[in-house]
């Protein structure tokens, strides 16, 4: 019997499913050493930083959610269940017209141990696979990415059926860079950066994408790297809580396509994220 063209349309549903953190005091998770959870919410919620992190939120990570070519999807906001006034009506406004974002809130727990509860009740136990993806804030994906997601799980279904995990590493990618006074974009051929990938498992398996550490994903499971396309953004900035470094392997890009670039691929604005954090950029 002659296959289908394409397989997604012999093969049981798919599920699609993201996460992304914003301000969630918790134990773990962080870089940066705090004393306490009261601590760690003081830096999390001080006005000035969530000023700027909407930013980013509003103008990056957002128009890539909204305009995926498959809707099919779920995106779980996460944030503190103490998330402050008037910050959370900002999001709650801003990811209104957004059915595929449900926002959840989480106590001060174990970082990992929050944020698999908060996937868990999204979880599908009638999909076949589950194909989960997680975001900063200050990152976006291509429009297509939950499409190519899709397509690219239903192409290995004779892996998932010996494995029953795999990593789908979407390697190609810039980096928006706030240096202070401008944006600057560099494009970055990657390996298992965070925003780039997916974790394929059974709904049954339970484990949730921040059980597995990114840099060493290969320990643990396939990987299936693809550099065919652009796929993500990753915002750097003074904010972050790892240094992002200014990547040696790349492609060329000259700098006159780049907004166009950004709104095609992403629907980003690149001038409207410029304008944005010029009006909230933490003083030096």
């Amino acid at each position: 019997m002659q296959a289908p063209d394409d397989p997604s349309e012999a093969r049981s549903p798919i599920q699609v499913i993201g996460l992304c953190r914003f301000s969630v005091p918790s134990r773990g998770a962080f870089r940066v050493i705090h004393d306490s959870v009261a601590q760690r919410r003081e830096m999390l919620y001080a006005p000035a930083r969530l000023n700027y992190r909407l930013v980013w939120l509003e103008h990056v990570l957002l128009p890539a959610i909204r305009g995926q070519s498959d809707p099919e999807f779920t995106l779980v906001l996460l944030l503190g269940e103490d998330f402050p006034q008037p910050w959370l009506g900002r999001i709650e406004a801003l990811t209104r017209d957004i059915p595929q974002i449900r926002l959840a809130f989480a106590p001060p727990m174990e970082h990992r141990a929050i944020c698999a509860d908060a996937m868990r009740s999204h979880i599908d136990p009638e999909a076949v696979y589950v194909a989960q993806f997680r975001l900063d804030d200050d990152d976006a994906i291509a429009t297509t990415f939950v499409r190519r997601v899709r397509r690219d799980v239903a192409w290995q279904d004779r892996m998932l059926s010996r494995n029953g995990l795999m990593a789908l590493d979407y390697g190609k990618g810039l980096v928006l860079r706030d240096i202070g006074a401008e944006l600057r974009v560099e494009p970055c051929i990657t390996q298992c950066w965070a925003p780039g990938l997916a974790i394929v498992t059974r709904p049954a398996s339970g484990k949730f994408v921040l059980d597995f550490p990114h840099h060493t994903l290969w320990r643990r499971m396939p990987v299936l790297s693809q550099i065919d396309q652009i796929m993500f953004v990753r915002g750097a900035h003074d904010g972050n809580d790892s240094r992002i470094a200014v990547q040696e392997r790349g492609f060329a890009l000259a700098p006159d396509a780049v907004p166009a670039l950004m709104r095609d691929r992403f629907a980003i604005d690149l001038a409207a994220v410029a304008t944005a954090l010029s009006t909230v950029r933490p003083a030096k």
